[in-house]
């Protein structure tokens, strides 16, 4: 039997023999304008404790924990260096495009130029 299981049997035996124990028990509970006479103990005391559970639930859920925190900042920090050797490498790219398409346009320019050395009258 898993021990989860086991111990909420174990738990609601307790929480069912204190409901048991105390049927008779009552107690006045005042809200500052409304008073209720002879509520059951178990009664108030489940309410206190489910309203405890409800008003928790949203602060539970809804703040992000530390460790979720630190990995989603780890894990754009990773993003932001890839994208940026993703840049670098684009740009080192772009640069050696350039460079050899200016090393071409060299080279065309002094091709024209023996071309034209040899076509003159009177040069070599």
């Amino acid at each position: 039997m898993p021990w989860k299981l086991l111990l909420y049997l174990v738990l609601l035996g307790c929480v069912l023999a204190f409901v048991g124990l105390n049927l008779d028990h009552t107690a006045d509970i005042s809200l500052g304008f409304i008073l209720y006479r002879d509520v059951p103990v178990f009664l108030s005391l489940f309410f206190a404790f489910f309203l405890g559970v409800v008003l928790t639930i949203p602060a539970v859920m809804f703040t992000a924990s530390r460790k979720t925190r630190d990995r989603s900042e780890r894990r754009r920090e990773r993003q932001e260096k890839q994208e940026a050797r993703k840049e670098e490498k684009a740009r080192r790219i772009a640069h050696k495009e350039e460079r050899r398409q200016a090393r071409g346009a060299a080279r065309a320019a002094k091709a024209s130029r023996a071309e034209k050395k040899r076509t003159l009258p009177g040069g070599p």
